[in-house]
């Protein structure tokens, strides 16, 4: 029973390796989309600005055409000014004249805006670009860090996997059973434990001389009577 209690430990210890690869086949996808989003949203925003930015010249482009049509339009009304015979004509083209020059203080007014606009959204587009290539050049060196390994995880998982066969043969058929029985119920899987300093090392609840006695001997399997975890002894650390 003396082999198979420490070999147990070297069971445990290879159950928690698989147990954080199983783990990295959950997490590294997890994150490497998260990374991907991450990215994705960053490429959205600045394309945004980038829409709003073609927008604000489109419209600047037609109100300046418009604008072409209106002066024309003024320069036709300021001519027909000298071939007015009423006041009353007179009046009733200045008038017109006057709604022109309201229209085209409107148009010079949205042309100027728009580019007040577009010049201010083109520098924050200049900095988000900025930020943008940083935070690609960090996400991608580690999304590419995380795809190296979790392609190493399939071969590694199948490496201790294999350990794990050979060791167990080796172990005594009532150790590997209740040991497999305690991991499924206690938290972490963790399910065998050393004598710490004269306590268990899983709950570090102090044990009684005389079960420190009999978990020395390792003649047979003994259990934490606080957390339920076999107990093995670990002669360096005893007094």
């Amino acid at each position: 029973m003396k082999e198979s209690l420490i070999k147990l430990l070297d069971l445990q210890q290879i159950d928690l390796e698989i147990d954080t690869l199983r783990r990295s086949r959950k997490e590294y996808p997890t994150e490497i989309t998260g990374l991907e989003r991450e990215l994705e949203g960053a490429r959205e925003h600045i394309e945004e600005k980038r829409d709003r930015s073609e927008e604000l010249e489109k419209n600047r482009r037609l109100l300046e055409g418009e604008l072409e049509g209106i002066n024309a339009d003024l320069k036709k009304h300021q001519d027909r000014l000298y071939e007015v015979k009423t006041n009353r004509e007179y009046d009733a083209l200045q008038h017109e004249i006057e709604a022109i020059c309201n229209r085209i203080d409107e148009h010079e007014t949205g042309i100027l805006e728009d580019i007040e606009k577009n010049d201010d959204l083109k520098a924050k587009l200049e900095e988000d670009d900025l930020i943008y290539k940083e935070l690609e050049e960090k996400n991608l060196a580690r999304i590419g860090e995380l795809k190296s390994k979790l392609d190493s995880v399939e071969e590694n998982a199948e490496t201790w996997g294999n350990k794990r066969t050979v060791l167990e043969v080796e172990i005594e058929t009532r150790a590997v059973s209740v040991y497999s029985r305690i991991q499924r119920m206690v938290k972490g899987g963790v399910a065998v434990v050393r004598v710490e300093k004269g306590s268990c090392g899983g709950c570090f609840r102090k044990l009684a001389p005389q079960r420190r006695m009999e978990i020395r001997r390792q003649n047979q399997i003994i259990r934490c009577e606080n957390c339920g975890r076999i107990v093995v002894w670990k002669e360096e650390v005893e007094v």
